[in-house]
């Protein structure tokens, strides 16, 4: 792990400060940010739009893994896909190098994303009216999954102190306690607040989670994005004990920028949760990755790490730049510490107006966060900020921000 000296921007041999015009080429954030100046065009909504929402990059893609897909491409055959040795051995050294874990290829299941893992893994693993235990503000497809298959949401709401967040462990053991309650969906690093949560913190939510037999589905999607002195610690770093009671959900797409590509690899050492995760994941129509993201991921994982390696420091001096631009011009946005995502957590709380009203106040001039409140309880006032830009393209937000709040005299 680099020392906090040695983050800095520096020269980079990566362009990180020319982003892709993705307006009207079918991306998710900037077509929704359209669609809502549509939706607005009756008001003062005038000039660049800020999408700045769906945790994507709007980097162009490291050249390494760009060549791969082209070579694969060249090959003018985009058949069904296994995962070749070369690809597990990927993935497996990229484990070992940089979070010091080892995985055995047997124990990876491949997964469309993320998203889709966490719900095989509810389907397979609880019945209707199981209990699902998730830590508001989180992830919203956290919950919006969990009572969309018709599971009973139970929230281990996280503990806030100023800008600082915990785990309630009191609460999280009465509540794994209940025999109705079947598995735990746990997010490290932390989205949307920036947490990464110690080992020692782990061992805890694990210890409970295999005292009251309930399964552990660890969201590890932004592992590899976090920042000195921090360090992630994996769920599959614990005991054997531990770690067999979990499923780990790992992926390169957030680091890497591949989410368009949808693949993801579950972590899965317990053979008889691993089979049954197996099956559903068929069951539920998923035989085989995509060329592209099998050739991308193995390109990210053998061949850019350099040019991750530099991203973590664009990340991170963003997040100070929007830091000093706020304390500055904004003071009373408070900007919460960032440890690990590229996700930037904002609390508008000292403005006193509602998530809605709050949004209508960004969108009329032209800012798409992603709102705090769809984050579920305690996020209600807070907005989170997507750091994977230019820094011009966020001094022209901030400006922009620092304006609209301003014609509103907070």
């Amino acid at each position: 792990m680099k020392s906090k000296e040695e983050l800095n921007v520096g020269e980079l041999n990566y362009d990180f400060d020319n982003l892709v015009d993705r307006f009207d080429h079918g991306s998710s954030k900037w077509e929704n940010a359209k669609r809502m100046k549509n939706i607005l065009s009756d008001a003062n909504l005038s000039g660049e739009l800020f999408a700045v929402s769906t945790a994507d990059m709007d980097f162009k893609m490291a050249p390494e893994i760009v060549e791969a897909i082209r070579e694969t491409a060249s090959r003018l055959v985009y058949g069904y896909t296994v995962p070749t040795k070369e690809y597990f051995d990927s993935v497996i050294s990229w484990l070992s190098r940089r979070h010091d874990v080892e995985v055995d290829s047997n124990w990876i299941v491949l997964s469309p994303g993320v998203v889709a893992a966490i719900q095989y893994a509810i389907s397979a693993f609880t019945n209707s009216g199981d209990g699902v235990i998730v830590q508001m503000p989180v992830y919203r497809p956290f919950h919006a999954s969990v009572n969309a298959l018709g599971r009973r949401l139970i929230n281990n709401a996280l503990l806030r102190d100023g800008n600082n967040y915990q785990i309630d462990f009191d609460d999280l053991e009465l509540k794994a306690s209940d025999s109705e309650t079947k598995m735990l969906i746990f997010c490290n690093p932390h989205n949307p607040i920036g947490r990464v949560w110690t080992k020692d913190e782990l061992e805890k939510v694990a210890s409970i989670c295999a005292r009251h037999d309930v399964l552990v589905v660890s969201d590890e999607i932004h592992a590899d994005i976090v920042f000195p002195p921090y360090k992630h610690a994996s769920y599959c770093s614990l005991s054997p004990e531990l770690f067999k009671n979990a499923i780990v959900c790992t992926s390169p797409s957030k680091s890497f920028n591949m989410c368009g590509l949808q693949i993801s690899n579950i972590i899965v050492p317990n053979k008889k949760i691993r089979q049954h995760f197996a099956q559903q994941s068929h069951n539920s129509g998923f035989h085989s990755p995509n060329c592209f993201a099998a050739t991308a991921t193995i390109a990210a994982y053998n061949k850019a790490e350099k040019w991750f390696d530099q991203l973590l420091k664009y990340i991170h001096s963003n997040h100070e730049l929007v830091k000093r631009f706020i304390e500055t011009n904004i003071p009373q946005v408070d900007v919460f510490p960032l440890q690990g995502t590229y996700l930037q957590w904002l609390n508008f709380e000292a403005f006193g107006i509602c998530g809605i009203d709050r949004e209508r106040l960004f969108h009329d001039n032209g800012i798409f966060f992603e709102s705090g409140y769809i984050f579920g309880e305690g996020g209600e006032s807070f907005e989170r900020l997507n750091l994977a830009y230019s820094k011009s393209f966020l001094n022209n937000l901030l400006k922009k921000l620092q304006k609209g709040i301003s014609k509103k005299h907070f």
